[in-house]
């Protein structure tokens, strides 16, 4: 299946097929990791500590896709439950913060060693070094494949035993002759082309599979679209197309995602898609929402950055909407009704005309101005709250009206003139402060027992508007947090840990890039079970305890 989001990668094409050496032939099945930055990720989320995991727990994981994200980090998202045969298999991110680990590579072949894996996505990484003698024929249930950065179809499509098995490909397509090759997976039913060379013509041998989910990027003639009628989820990204007539003849679509579309003025086809239930619109320049007013089918809507559209009234006509996300737009901010949706994201200016009684997540950015938190007394089922870039935040204390609410998270916002109420606050359970610009009155924060998981990154703190510019002068603020079970502070010259000796109920922190030196504090921790230190210079990690595990 598809699944729609708002990020869009970019892909690139060069005429070599693989950029690194190819290793010797015949060589055997790799069955543990080689690279250390895969290890140390499977060390932690199996808590060897500084033991491999076993094969056997290698054989666990099921689902895995791998990129290095634009903040030069490892990002790895993997489940234990295998995605096809359990629609709710919970698909958990990690990301790595060992400066050196980010640096380094990782062997494509390290990844024959997850025997167990039904999909494999290398998200057209180019950290990762290629070989054509890689294989994936041992795994019996691999559905899915995707390749690392221009990793060529015809290299990859030995590395399969029955092709017959394979239902999910994402590739390049580099001539018809590899288009040609698709045929060999007769059972293909979602397919993600990232790149398309100009000589592909023969598009109609698709229609001789049983694809249902397509993804196109960089592919502007799409006419032949027009006869893929039994497709149910479509998704165009970058394309110079002019002309998305063939879609008009898409009636079974379900799932639709338009990106940088920027030749497109109009979406008209919509009304031919009786069962959309998903539309995700960014930079097309349409002006108009109006081919969607009343549309009974759609549950979710995402609309990003879409210069031209004058109007998002006709949202307000949507029966069935349960999830919407506007960003990017920055017309006048119009009344929006919205009875059933129970997911919103918006631009803050809109937050006073905004009627969502059942919404359980909200996310608020941007605004010039104050926000008064006061205004939130309207969503009684408010679970989470997110805000990003608020140019001051105001009334905190009205978020104890909000009985539901246990999640806040706050992203490059300030709240100088009430940090203090940040840390009283009466049922949030995790709070995130990335970025925030805090100001506190007091020295010391009233004892808190109910928040139990904090994340302080990246901040600017001061007291009684005085700057503070040793972290570790500010850190005695926090000590009454009696109740905290995991603690973040990550790339914030922090030395001193003192001020966590009352943590009796801590569990887990990361401290990754700091300053520390010595964790003697930590011994005295009886709940403790995981310290991130990497990027610090530890002397004495020996203080702790056999069942304490240092990453």
């Amino acid at each position: 299946m598809l699944i729609l989001t708002g990020a869009i990668g970019t892909y690139f094409y060069y005429s070599n097929s693989s950029t690194y050496p190819k290793t010797e032939a015949n060589l055997p099945v790799r069955k543990m990791p080689e690279s250390e930055v895969l290890l140390s990720f499977l060390r932690d989320i199996f808590d060897k500590g500084a033991a491999l995991p076993t094969e056997e727990e290698l054989a666990r994981i099921r689902y895995l896709t791998v990129e290095h994200s634009e903040n030069d980090q490892w990002k790895f998202t993997y489940s234990l439950s295998d995605p096809f045969s359990d629609e709710q298999a919970e698909k958990i991110t990690y990301i790595t913060q060992d400066k050196k680990l980010n640096s380094q590579r990782i062997d494509q072949r390290d990844f024959e060693a997850f025997k167990g894996l039904t999909a494999l996505d290398l998200t057209n990484t180019y950290e990762i070094s290629q070989t054509d003698q890689t294989t994936l024929a041992h795994m019996p249930g691999l559905k899915s494949y995707g390749g690392a950065f221009n990793e060529s179809f015809s290299t990859f499509l030995g590395y399969f035993g029955d092709k017959s098995k394979i239902t999910e490909l994402t590739t390049q397509l580099r001539s018809n002759q590899e288009l040609a090759m698709l045929l060999e997976f007769p059972n293909l039913n979602s397919l993600s082309i990232t790149y398309v060379d100009e000589s592909v013509t023969d598009f109609h041998l698709l229609n001789q599979l049983p694809i249902k989910s397509l993804s196109l990027t960089f592919v502007d003639e799409l006419g032949w679209l027009s006869s893929m009628t039994g497709l149910s989820s479509l998704s165009i990204q970058y394309s110079e197309t002019t002309d998305l007539q063939p879609l008009y003849a898409l009636t079974q679509l379900q799932e639709l995602q338009l990106s940088y579309l920027t030749n497109v003025k109009s979406i008209d086809f919509v009304q031919n898609m009786p069962a959309l239930q998903t539309l995700d619109i960014e930079n097309v320049n349409f002006s108009s929402l109006e081919r969607l007013t009343g549309k009974n089918s759609i549950t979710t809507l995402r609309l990003a950055s879409l210069s031209e559209l004058g109007s998002v009234k006709a949202i307000n006509s949507l029966p069935s909407l349960r999830e919407l996300t506007l960003s990017g737009y920055y017309e006048n901010a119009e009344a929006l009704k919205l009875p059933k949706v129970e997911r919103v994201e918006i631009p803050s200016s809109f937050l006073p005309g905004l009627k969502a009684p059942v919404t359980t997540s909200l996310t608020l950015r941007g605004g010039s101005g104050e926000l008064n938190l006061a205004a939130l007394g309207k969503f009684p089922k408010l679970k989470q709250l997110s805000l990003w870039e608020i140019s001051e935040i105001t009334r905190l204390a009205a978020l104890d009206g909000l009985s539901r609410l246990e999640t806040l998270k706050i992203y490059d916002s300030s709240l100088f003139k009430e940090s203090d109420a940040l840390f009283r606050l009466k049922q949030v359970k995790s709070l995130v402060c990335s970025e925030c610009r805090l100001n506190f009155e007091q020295k010391a924060a009233a004892k808190n027992s109910v928040l139990e998981h904090l994340t302080l990154n990246q901040s600017y703190f001061s007291m009684n508007n005085t700057s503070v510019t040793e972290i570790d002068q500010m850190m005695p603020y926090f000590a009454n947090m009696s109740a905290l079970r995991s603690f973040t502070m990550q790339d914030s010259n922090l030395d001193s840990l003192e001020f966590m000796s009352n943590w009796q109920a801590i569990e887990e922190l990361h401290l990754e890039n700091n300053a520390i030196s010595n964790i003697e504090t930590l011994s005295q921790l009886p709940n403790l079970q995981k310290v991130y230190l990497s990027g610090n210079s530890v002397q004495n990690k020996s203080v702790l305890g056999t069942g304490v595990h240092v990453y």
